[in-house]
């Protein structure tokens, strides 16, 4: 009964304005419509039936945009200087280590956010994605960058492994070589001894 109502409808949504010829009958299998005649089938007249075509469905809404004042995230926190499980080299010997970190979107100082980056047992922070650390001694180390609210939350993380290698103070720099200077002049020969 239910498919037959439901093919009613669908028959009738498909009719252009008019009068619109439908038979119905009734079998053992139950009662049925059609556009189409069939053996013992009652013709019915349906009169003004609107055409209904399709209903377009409206794209789907883009998402909203954040309230003023609320902040959906970073998409991409990242330190990108030194590289992870990078080599950094410093013959200098004072174990300058440039720390760089990346951001999408940018930083948003104007929500109060600051970066706070931390190497070797030393915390820099700020409004600014470049912190320079001296004094780091070679070997293996892991950087450590947060990215901190207005109220002093922590919003993200990441960390980045680096070694660093340096010149050690105890290996020997080569002596210099002495510049080659006049040759020596012969010694006199012994003079024979009188009696």
């Amino acid at each position: 009964m239910r498919k037959s109502i439901i093919a009613v409808l669908l028959t009738l949504s498909t009719f252009a304005a008019g009068a619109v010829e439908l038979y119905k009958w009734v079998d053992k299998d139950g009662v049925h419509y059609s556009d189409q005649p069939a053996p013992g089938a009652e013709k019915i007249e349906v009169h003004g039936v609107p055409n209904v075509g399709a209903t377009p469905v409206p794209p789907p809404a883009a998402p909203a945009a954040p309230a003023a004042g609320t902040f959906a995230g970073y998409e991409q926190f990242a330190v990108t200087e030194p590289p992870d499980n990078g080599i950094i080299r410093d013959n200098s010997g004072a174990g300058e280590v440039s720390v760089t970190v990346s951001l999408t979107p940018a930083l948003r100082e104007d929500l109060g956010h600051t970066v706070r980056v931390t190497l070797a047992g030393q915390t820099q922070g700020g409004a600014a994605t470049q912190f320079s650390f001296t004094g780091i001694d070679r070997g293996t180390h892991t950087i450590s960058a947060a990215v901190i609210d207005g109220a002093g939350s922590t919003l993200q993380t990441t960390t980045a492994t680096f070694t660093l290698q340096r010149t050690s103070i105890l290996q020997k720099k080569p002596s210099p070589t002495p510049a080659p200077g006049p040759a020596p002049s012969p010694s006199p020969a012994p003079k024979p001894s009188t009696p």
